[in-house]
């Protein structure tokens, strides 16, 4: 063979490898791209916050070709399906979490850090980016930053010429003085039933005396003269609550606020646009909104509700798309003009609940912004799912009359420490 065709079969043995590998670079490209499904199923909390989110979702579903498919499911299930699904790696594709789950849900959580670089992390309220993080990472997405407030009748107070409390003590005085049972008027409006809700109010008015459900040291920290003053006001409240508190939830809550039964509310910020709202509430319009009152220590407990993706999934592009959009700007615009008949959708972002048009939307925007400021997380462990459950149990039997105060304290950290192996 001669120079010229050896040379000939060398550069056309080039050619073929990289014809070849060409090809098998554009299969390679191809198959991972329809390795992405179209199609991603969210796991949703059902009836709350879903359907502010089913509204607006066609939008999205228009403008990125990524088909949504929502199951839904009520609070007390959401978060056992969902580490159900995970851990067996189940159909979730994008989860819509309460904070206390990202630790426990960590595991199976694909980690958001390096693609959260692209996103304009400065319009963020700190505290909500901080509710999808654990252990240095970013696990989620905030999307609701659902604080504590304290609601009022801002004609009531105006008309005694009082203004709104800002201590404990004040909040328990003004209770005692609108508490009118025989006009159908009470004090304010808690939880006091088995509901995860009577544990969280019975929380925050310890945290405030300067306690804490999980202390420095890793144990229960309820048994403490803070936790027996906490308990103490928030047992105190109650004697100026409605009669049937003792079976109350999120939404009765809200009722007896919409109803014009009760003078004043500790509630999630969510739940304050239906009171607002004057096709359901025969207050709107007469509601003022402040924070959380403080004894040692101010503490409106945080509740931001996150997105995340599950770290198995095939479609981590598409499930991220959708995670963006519903922490997006574009979303929270969307979410406050939509009129939310049990529980609103606000946004993490500080350029929508500073906007002009959201404070004329949202009278209490100024009021869930100052407190998302100085909130108070509850313990971000992995235990906590399971911490919470026992302390929502032994609260309930708390107010059932089960257990007195002290006994109470001490089954709760009993519990506490049990689950932590203390």
């Amino acid at each position: 063979m001669s120079q010229i065709g050896i040379a000939g079969v060398r550069r056309g043995g080039r050619t073929l490898l990289a014809v070849a590998v060409a090809a098998v670079t554009i299969l390679t490209a191809s198959t991972a791209a329809w390795a992405q499904s179209k199609s991603i199923t969210l796991s949703m909390l059902a009836g709350f916050k879903e359907d502010v989110l089913r509204a607006n979702l066609p939008e999205f579903e228009k403008k990125s070709g990524i088909k949504v498919v929502i199951d839904a499911s009520p609070f007390g299930d959401l978060y056992k399906k969902q580490l159900l699904s995970l851990s067996t790696g189940g159909r979730y594709d994008v989860l819509f979490m309460d904070e206390p789950w990202v630790p426990p849900l960590s595991e199976f959580l694909l980690p958001l850090d390096e693609r959260m670089r692209a996103l304009d992390m400065q319009d963020y309220v700190p505290t909500t980016v901080a509710s999808g993080a654990f252990q240095g990472k970013q696990y989620a997405l905030p999307v609701d930053p659902n604080v504590q407030i304290l609601v009022y009748r801002k004609d009531l107070f105006e008309q005694k010429g009082l203004k709104p409390p800002a201590t404990w003590d004040e909040l328990l005085a003004a209770a005692k003085g609108f508490h009118d049972p025989a006009k159908q008027q009470y004090g304010i409006a808690i939880t006091a039933s088995s509901d995860v809700q009577t544990a969280l109010y019975l929380l925050v008015s310890v945290w405030s005396q300067g306690g804490e459900l999980v202390d420095a040291r890793g144990r229960g920290g309820m048994d403490t003269p803070a936790g027996k003053k906490g308990g103490e006001m928030y047992l105190e409240l109650l004697k100026y609550a409605p009669p049937n508190v003792r079976s109350y939830a999120f939404a009765d809550v809200n009722k007896a606020i919409q109803l014009g039964q009760a003078a004043m509310a500790i509630q999630w910020a969510s739940g304050a646009k239906p009171m607002e709202d004057k096709t359901r509430s025969t207050v709107a319009g007469k509601l003022g909104y402040t924070l959380v009152p403080k004894a040692v220590r101010q503490t409106p407990m945080r509740g931001v509700w996150t997105i995340g993706i599950a770290k198995n999934t095939p479609n981590q592009d598409a499930a991220w798309e959708f995670a963006k959009w519903l922490s997006s700007k574009e979303f929270g615009m969307a979410a406050v003009k939509y009129p939310a008949a049990t529980s609103a959708i606000h946004s993490p972002r500080v350029s929508v609940l500073m906007d002009e048009g959201t404070k004329q939307a949202l009278p209490y925007a100024d009021a869930l912004l100052a407190s998302l400021q100085v909130t108070k997380e509850r313990p971000r462990l992995r235990e906590y799912a399971d911490i919470q459950e026992h302390f929502r149990v032994t609260a309930g039997r708390l107010t059932a009359g089960e257990l007195n105060l002290e006994a109470a304290l001490k089954e709760i950290d009993a519990g506490t420490n049990r689950i932590l192996g203390k």
